[in-house]
């Protein structure tokens, strides 16, 4: 094994910020549309406590799910790419840890992870209106990064909604495809870093873990590094 766990989690772990609690409430978007709203949307002071690895998860579970709330279509979400055809579904904890763009700390990390979904109609429009209109409801400051139309007449959509404290989502809405970017506020807490470290070994375990013959025949497994990555 070429790749030592300390390497790859340097590679991923390499970050710093601050935290929040979410929480759901209920507020109205667009009449009859119930919504969860956002708790504390005032940025953390930076010497504030950070948060643990469990807290940003949780924190990520809670701006997903109002995130896909807030479109008003909560079935048929996938986690990653949709075309791998992952239900969505927190408990998985399919997420990576991103740099920190709000801090110089090289200590800290954020999560990160992307869900998606088949566009909800041919135009990507109205659901980056809804979306713009419900983020900023809720104090982040939102740019339409793209709004671009093809000759064929396939349309895309790009937003990128900010709070200070590092807390940020991003919109890409096709005329095929709708997904949603989420990312938490970051921290310098231990436990992400013994989190990352658990999860890479167990990565490492199961690709370099020796199959038999019959057995990496019958599920095509290749005992490479090449097929490690930073999402855990």
């Amino acid at each position: 094994m070429n790749h030592s766990v300390g390497a790859i989690v340097g590679r991923a772990v390499n970050k710093h910020c601050v935290a929040v609690v979410l929480v759901v409430a209920v507020s109205l978007l667009g009449g009859c549309m119930s919504v969860p709203a956002l708790r504390d949307p005032v940025p953390h002071t930076p010497d504030g406590p950070e948060k643990t690895i469990t807290q940003l998860l949780t924190q990520w579970e809670d701006l997903t799910n109002a995130a896909i709330a807030a479109t008003g279509h909560t079935e048929g979400w996938f986690r990653g790419p949709m075309q791998d055809k992952k239900p969505w579904d927190p408990a998985a904890e399919e997420v990576g840890l991103a740099p920190c763009a709000t801090t110089t700390s090289d200590d800290a990390s954020q999560v990160s992870a992307i869900v998606t979904h088949v566009a909800f109609e041919h135009d990507p429009h109205p659901i980056a209106d809804k979306l713009t209109a419900y983020w900023e409801s809720q104090g982040f400051t939102v740019t339409r990064t793209i709004d671009w139309t093809s000759p064929s007449g396939k349309t895309s959509v790009e937003l990128r909604a900010e709070r200070s404290d590092g807390v940020s989502y991003g919109l890409t809405a096709t005329t095929q495809q709708v997904g949603i970017d989420v990312l938490t506020e970051c921290s310098a807490d231990p436990s992400i870093h013994e989190w990352a470290e658990e999860r890479v070994q167990q990565r490492l375990d199961s690709l370099y873990s020796t199959p038999t013959p019959s057995s990496a025949a019958e599920t095509g497994t290749a005992d490479t590094a090449a097929d490690t990555d930073d999402r855990f």
